[in-house]
């Protein structure tokens, strides 16, 4: 849950896990959390900026066989959605990573967020950089097109959440 200065508003949300799950990380400050309220003030603020969708797709592109999930090499990965279509998500390659069979298959309609918390037991702070990076974008983007940024959100798990949009 982001700390009690981060209103409960779709927006905020947003930012608060991009600097925490994106930039902190890649900053090599994961767990500065000065770090990660400046990066979420400055991403509010806007002077600071979510990257294109490129990034993290020329990322995918170099490692081929590579889960995006669990990050294991398979010599069979498959597309898979992070936003299943019928839950709000895009049709598009923003929308798609490659899986391995036993992500694909165990995650099978599901939210990204839903399913690494309910089905895997994992904290959404341990999901991967780089399809956490294409959800959060992917629900950003939503949001304004929907101008529902402003909207109430219970956290990260109700950024696709029906009753958001």
């Amino acid at each position: 849950m982001p700390p009690p200065l981060v209103p409960k508003r779709v927006e905020d949300i947003i930012f608060y896990y991009y600097a925490k799950l994106v930039i902190g990380p890649s900053s090599g400050f994961a767990k500065n959390y000065r770090f990660i309220v400046d990066a979420y003030k400055k991403l509010k603020a806007g002077q600071l900026r979510m990257s294109d969708y490129d990034r993290e797709l020329h990322r995918l592109a170099h490692e081929p066989g590579i889960c995006a999930y669990c990050g294991n090499r398979s010599p069979k990965t498959v597309p898979s959605q992070l936003v299943p279509t019928e839950l709000g998500g895009p049709i598009g390659i923003q929308n798609q990573v490659l899986a391995c069979p036993k992500c694909a298959t165990s995650k099978e309609g599901r939210d990204l967020v839903e399913w690494w918390e309910d089905e895997l037991g994992k904290h959404h702070d341990t999901l991967p950089r780089v399809p956490t990076g294409l959800y959060l974008k992917m629900a950003y983007e939503i949001h304004t097109v929907n101008f529902t940024l402003k909207a109430r959100c219970s956290g990260l798990s109700g950024l696709f959440d029906s009753k958001s949009q």
